[in-house]
This record gives structure tokens, C-alpha cells and sequence, in this order.
């Protein structure tokens, strides 16, 4: 298809991440990341979706699937068939985001440790001026 065939302007203006980095804080203060699927509903989004009451009688009608742009692969904005070599780039690309996420929850635990060997360093020292 060519280097100039896919730009900003051939992006949909309703897209939307399929995957999003998440922080929290635990108990004793440190934050872990972790990679969180967008197609992963979160407790506000579980319900109907219409805020219309139901009619329990009456005549049914099945609700069309909602075509939603964060449930599409976006490889398949580069054809139907894709080249494998792409596809293994996706699949690249999102194990080096979950890579990212553990290191960057293992780096704040080694700094939180560093900290703690240093104040535990500098106790030591006012225990041994002290006792000299």
C-alpha cells in the first residue's frame, strides 16, 4: 500500500484506545501499573444501556450490535489481509506495554527498598555514635 497510504486523516474521528495503562495505590503507599483491556467493562458501564424502561409485554425486538470502533482490530484499517510480519508487531508492541507496566510497579519497589535500606542505614549510625 505504499509509506504514504495510512496518515491522520484516514483515522476514524470515534477512535479509541483498546488498551490503557491503570495505576493504583496499595496499603502501604506504593502505586502499581498494570495494563487493562478498554473491552473490559468497568462497574459504572454493566447495566442497559438506554436509560428507557423496559416493557414487559409488548413486542420484542432484538437490540442491534453496537459497532463499536474500540472492539476493531485496527490492522484491519490496512486491508483484509494483512501481512503476518504486522501482525506480529501488534502482538510485540503489547507485551512490551505489559513489560513497561511491570517495570515501571518494580522500579517504585526497588526505590521504596532503597529508601528504607537508607534510613535504616543512617538508625545504625546514630546507634553506634551513640554508644561509643
Amino acid at each position: 500500500m505504499g509509506a504514504k497510504s495510512v496518515g491522520p486523516l484516514q483515522y476514524s474521528s470515534r477512535m479509541e484506545p483498546q488498551v490503557c495503562v491503570s495505576t493504583s495505590e496499595a496499603q502501604n503507599g506504593l502505586q502499581k501499573f498494570w495494563v487493562v483491556r478498554a473491552s473490559a467493562q468497568t462497574p459504572e458501564e454493566v447495566g442497559p444501556r438506554d436509560a428507557a424502561l423496559r416493557r414487559r409485554k409488548g413486542p420484542t425486538r432484538t437490540p442491534e450490535p453496537d459497532p463499536s470502533p474500540a472492539l476493531q482490530d485496527p490492522l484491519n484499517w490496512f486491508g483484509i489481509l494483512v501481512p503476518h510480519s504486522l501482525r506480529q508487531a501488534q502482538a510485540s508492541f503489547r507485551e512490551g506495554l505489559q513489560l513497561a507496566a511491570d517495570m515501571a510497579s518494580l522500579q517504585i519497589r526497588i526505590n521504596w527498598g532503597q529508601n528504607q535500606l537508607r534510613g535504616l542505614q543512617e538508625k545504625l549510625k546514630q546507634l553506634e555514635l551513640g554508644a561509643t
